[in-house]
């Protein structure tokens, strides 16, 4: 499997360095339809909607390979794409099985979607995929809508059950929001349910951004600190989508450092661009919470000592982080309730005011 090698699945390499996917390349599609509610559509050329049948009958979904038919109502569902659990969930489908990054650092399993299993879904391995292990499972689907599957692996899975992977015309680990719900909606043949959960988002986004106009215009900056190295976040990756769909806005100059890609190094000499931001979301080692603060350069900086920042580690539990990192229609609105008290706290012009630590 072509596991991404930036972002908060970069990590792998640095919590394991945090190695999720390089998918978060483009995660930061995901929350680009919700800036105004109801303008969350599929991209032209790309159908969400059923090509055949519809709750009772089979459907053909289009997607990176070709084309599947899925039968009705499947009901053993392998989720081989990340945050494909979260929509299976709220289409009232958990899956058997998900995939997973290696190391305790990471679990699928979520305040947002954890409650819809009565039992704990398998784990699969997302740095090679186990036909055996799923073959045993006995699905009836796969998805990998979320993810980064190659031909070979796609084949191969297959031989197994109907595969629904990655849509054309996004990166890999890079697809929207609206494409992914509509995209797993169409394939459960609850193609109207999948166009309601993404109204429901982007309503529930509009309403948070109605009910707190101080947001807007102030700047955001999305940080990360692994061992001895600093990197800044790109302006299309969920993290920063989350603040932005809120109306922050991002700085231009961190903007260009990071370019096209997901992240990038940024050096000590110049993390005051970083602590010049309104709000700076920062993430690190677990553990390393209290000595990212105490870090010379980063206690230095203008936005910590005006106790102007947000402190996450990006660990199995902590789930502000995550919701944010995800943005799905279920993380949405947990990070939505959990993270908005939090940024209130931090602009609030106190340096007093204390925040949450994400991972504690």
């Amino acid at each position: 499997m072509n596991k991404p090698t930036a972002g908060s699945a970069a990590r792998a390499t640095s919590q394991k360095n945090f190695g999720r996917r390089g998918f978060l390349y483009g995660l930061g599609a995901l929350g680009v339809a919700l800036t105004v509610p109801g303008c969350a559509k599929a991209n032209p050329g790309r159908s969400a909607e059923p090509a055949g049948g519809g709750p009772a009958g089979a459907v053909v979904v289009e997607h990176a390979y070709g084309s599947t038919t899925v039968p009705a109502n499947p009901k053993r569902i392998v989720a081989l794409g990340q945050t494909d659990i979260d929509v299976l969930v709220a289409l009232g489908v958990p899956p058997v099985a998900v995939g997973v990054f290696s190391g305790d650092w990471y679990s699928p399993l979520h305040p947002w979607n954890k409650a819809a299993f009565t039992q704990k879904p398998d784990f699969l391995d997302f740095e090679e995929y186990s036909i055996e292990k799923i073959l045993a499972l006995k699905p009836d689907l796969i998805t990998g809508v979320m993810g980064g599957m190659t031909k070979k692996e796609y084949d191969k899975l297959s031989s197994i059950c109907p595969v629904v992977a990655q849509p054309k015309g996004f990166t890999d680990w890079n697809t929207p929001l609206d494409q992914q719900t509509r995209m797993l909606a169409q394939a459960l043949g609850q193609a109207e349910k999948g166009k309601a959960l993404v109204d429901g988002i982007a309503g529930r986004v509009q309403t948070a951004v109605t009910a707190n106009p101080g947001f807007a215009g102030l700047s955001v900056a999305i940080a990360e600190c692994w061992g001895d190295t600093f990197k800044v976040i790109g302006p299309a990756t969920p993290r920063s989508l989350f603040f932005t769909n809120l109306g922050f806005k991002t700085l231009p100059d961190l903007d260009a450092l990071v370019g096209s890609g997901y992240s990038a190094d940024i050096s000590a000499e110049k993390l005051s661009l970083i602590g010049a931001a309104d709000l700076v979301l920062w993430t690190t080692d677990g553990g390393k919470v209290e000595a990212l603060k105490k870090n010379p350069v980063v206690a230095g900086l203008k936005s910590t000592k005006e106790g102007r920042s947000l402190w996450s580690t990006g660990m199995k539990h902590d789930s502000a982080f995550w919701s944010m990192d995800w943005g799905t229609v279920l993380s949405l609105p947990y990070a939505l309730e959990h993270v908005i008290p939090q940024i209130k706290a931090a602009i609030d012009g106190s340096a007093g005011t204390e925040v949450a630590n994400f991972s504690s």
